[in-house]
């Protein structure tokens, strides 16, 4: 066989084996993107060179992705982020090129910039990118609980600029495209338009967020997911109490055991599936164990901040009993103390104040 015969012999086993993949992955393409949604998926400026490459989109990606991870693995960030962005271009809807550049912008590009300001900078910018990928998968319960745990984990290195920041341009726009796709069947509400927003409610926001898309679009989502959402409340009110908003802190512990109330009542629901039956297997000493360890802490929290013994032994009693209606009626009384002690502490992106007292009992 000469050169030429070999090499038309190769194009028309390649193009046999394109042809062998695309009729075999055809069904499985049919239960996860429509052709309407990957064709609406590829933006005006994309879809030339999307159309050119046709049945080799899989293959070019497959290419570009062993190149990006080989750039990441050698620490070569940016070479990874241009790759990956590549790939997202060709197939906008694959949604681990989106968590995968997000992440790298965030975390592993981040590490590498020594001033504060430019880590901040590549944090935005991992936050940004997994909020166009959220865009364009609208479908997409995984892109949101990882935007939550950019907020929940990476998010604590950067408090108080979170406090501090605006982020109603670009995250309304990302609620309004969720609500379009739910299409009145469930609303996610707008966040406020103001500063004061911390990372942890960010957080609790969007695994809800992830929770009502999953729901609607008749997907499962990790257990873990409905336990984030009592954590990322409870971390909550461990801010507030570390600056010394005390009652503010109990006032958010109640709001996490009641959605801890909620894995319980889920836990304790009938079994919808086998898979049902191990997620709850692996929740329940979890959730028993911070469940009451919470409870334990409010219980505490408020002995020390009711407005007379009498009151605060009954509001610490309810708590441990889980009476919601007795805790809210008691903390509606007056003359609840707003904080015990100071026991605030600074982290890590404030600046420690002139003269500051030793901090006592931080979290």
């Amino acid at each position: 066989m000469n050169r030429k015969t070999a090499i038309i012999a190769g194009i028309i086993c390649l193009l046999l084996a394109q042809g062998l993949a695309w009729f075999g992955l055809q069904p499985l393409r049919a239960q996860t993107v429509s052709a309407g949604d990957a064709i609406t998926a590829v933006e005006p400026g994309e879809f030339a060179g999307t159309l050119l490459l046709g049945g080799f989109r899989g293959l070019a990606c497959d290419l570009l992705w062993m190149r990006a991870m080989s750039a990441k693995e050698n620490r070569r960030f940016y070479e990874s982020v241009a790759l990956f962005q590549a790939i997202a271009k060709v197939q906008p809807r694959f949604e681990q090129i989106w968590e995968y550049m997000s992440w790298d912008l965030a975390y592993n590009i981040a590490v590498e910039v020594d001033d504060e300001a430019g880590k901040w900078s590549w944090y935005l910018a991992g936050l940004d990118a997994n909020v166009r990928g959220s865009r364009r998968n609208p479908n997409s319960e995984r892109l949101l609980r990882h935007l939550a745990w950019m907020f929940h984990h990476k998010g604590d290195t950067f408090q108080q600029r979170i406090i501090h920041a605006h982020w109603s341009a670009l995250l309304d726009p990302l609620i309004q495209d969720l609500n379009v796709r739910l299409d009145g069947s469930a609303v996610i509400p707008p966040l406020p338009h103001d500063t004061g927003i911390t990372n942890f409610q960010l957080s609790e926001f969007w695994y809800r967020a992830a929770l009502v898309v999953a729901e609607h679009e008749n997907k499962r989502v990790p257990a873990f997911v409905k336990r984030m959402i009592p954590h990322a409340i409870e971390k909550d009110g461990n801010l507030r109490r570390n600056r010394g908003e005390h009652l503010h802190a109990l006032q958010r512990y109640i709001v996490s055991l009641k959605a801890w109330q909620e894995v319980i009542d889920w836990l304790a629901a009938p079994d919808a599936s086998e898979q049902d039956t191990y997620d709850k297997q692996l929740s329940r000493d979890v959730t028993e164990t911070n469940e009451g360890r919470l409870r334990r802490k409010a219980a505490e929290l408020a002995l020390l901040l009711a407005p007379t013994p009498e009151v605060g032994e009954i509001a610490a009693a309810a708590i441990l009993a889980r009476e919601w209606a007795t805790v809210e009626a008691q903390l509606a009384l007056p003359d609840w103390k707003l904080a015990h002690s100071r026991g605030g502490i600074d982290w890590l992106d404030e600046q420690a104040s002139a003269g500051a007292a030793p901090e006592a009992n931080p979290e």
